[in-house]
């Protein structure tokens, strides 16, 4: 069997199982035997706390240990649920492309990790958390001992050394129905939603944030709009849902309250679902210094730091005062997709990556 075809075979094994937040200990049978096979010491951890937008259920980590390692690597189980996914668990190609609900957030990443702990015997710490989509409570929770973490999700190949907070919020707006020939006799609730985003958009607590480390780009995502019944019928209710990215430098927290004082502004009821700051970490830290140094071990180049836009477990990890760096291969922007994908050389190229990375750490983070 091929590199190539174990690779694929650990990426179809991990897919084909669906871990949507709340069923990642479907996986734990195949990883506990696969962990176990290459000489780790497995334990679980169970993880009671529980975030509002956590799904009910029963949660637990998987903490891995092989040898005397000060690096963590961390990887979340779940993913995001199938909603329209045409076939959601099921692996498919097109040419180099695999295509798959979470092959790349983060089935993918995991094999690549899985593939290159059979490529070393160096001492490795694994952590394999759960509610990372949702609430973030597996690695809030995660009891370990580790001086530095490296979290995988796709970054292309880049060390991100900086994440964008985050505001999520719902607002309800309320109006006056009437027949829909004549609107002027109603109150649109619809257009006040409309009005609402315009107004969000366009302010320059919002629209004016800079990062040297973020590409230009919108700052925000209307993610849900609900209103009305049909076009003869001024709708009378609407309701809203979005996130608005917030850039280091800038406060999440002034974010969201200039949120729900526009929403004052509207008359319309405004809930908070969840408020996270922006976090940087120096890109002189040692293990930034040593994921780039094991990328260009086998890239032939250096890759620069960059930003990320979404949150990750990475910011549990340095909130708690360990330096993490976030890294894997393939796009962020495709995630979450019907048509969600990752370059099979791009996850070979990460296996190659995190086995180096393995070697150095067992020297340099002695």
């Amino acid at each position: 069997m091929t590199q190539a075809h174990q690779l694929r075979e650990l990426v179809r094994v991990l897919v084909e199982t669906p871990t949507p937040t709340g069923s990642e200990q479907a996986l734990f049978p195949f990883l506990m035997d696969y962990l176990q096979a290459h000489e780790f010491t497995v334990t679980e951890q169970e993880v009671t706390e529980r975030h509002p937008l956590t799904p009910p259920g029963e949660y637990r980590n998987l903490l891995a240990r092989r040898g005397e390692s000060r690096l963590l690597i961390s990887a979340h189980l779940d993913t995001f649920p199938a909603y329209t996914h045409p076939q959601p668990y099921t692996l498919r190609e097109e040419d180099d492309r695999l295509i798959a609900r979470g092959v790349v957030d983060i089935k993918g990443q995991i094999a690549a990790l899985l593939f290159a702990i059979a490529q070393t015997d160096a001492p490795c710490q694994i952590a394999f958390v759960c509610d990372e989509e949702r609430g973030g409570t597996g690695s809030r929770s995660l009891q370990f001992d580790a001086d530095a973490v490296v979290v995988l999700e796709p970054t292309e190949l880049k060390p991100v050394v900086a994440h964008a907070g985050a505001v999520e919020a719902t607002a309800l707006f309320f109006g006056r129905a009437a027949h829909g020939s004549m609107p002027h006799w109603g109150d649109s609730a619809l257009e006040k939603a409309i009005a609402f985003a315009d107004a969000l958009k366009t302010h320059p607590l919002i629209a004016d944030q800079r990062h040297p480390l973020f590409e230009r780009a919108p700052f925000i995502t209307l993610g849900k709009l609900e209103s009305g019944s049909e076009a003869m019928v001024v709708p009378n209710k609407a309701v809203l849902n979005f996130d608005i990215r917030v850039l280091p430098g800038y406060s999440a927290k002034a974010v969201a309250k200039f949120v729900q004082d526009l929403g004052t502004r509207f008359k319309a009821e405004v809930r908070i679902d969840d408020v996270s700051e922006p976090v940087v970490l120096d890109e002189g830290t040692k293990v930034v210094k040593l994921v780039k140094e094991a990328a260009t071990r086998v890239l032939g180049e250096t890759p620069p730091a960059i930003g990320y836009w979404s949150w990750t477990d990475a910011v549990n990890y340095l909130e708690r005062g360990i330096p993490a760096v976030v890294f894997g291969a393939g796009s962020l922007g495709v995630a979450h997709s019907d048509e969600e994908w990752v370059r099979m050389s791009d996850l070979m190229t990460l296996a190659q990556i995190l086995t180096c990375l393995l070697q150095l750490s067992s020297d340099r983070l002695a």
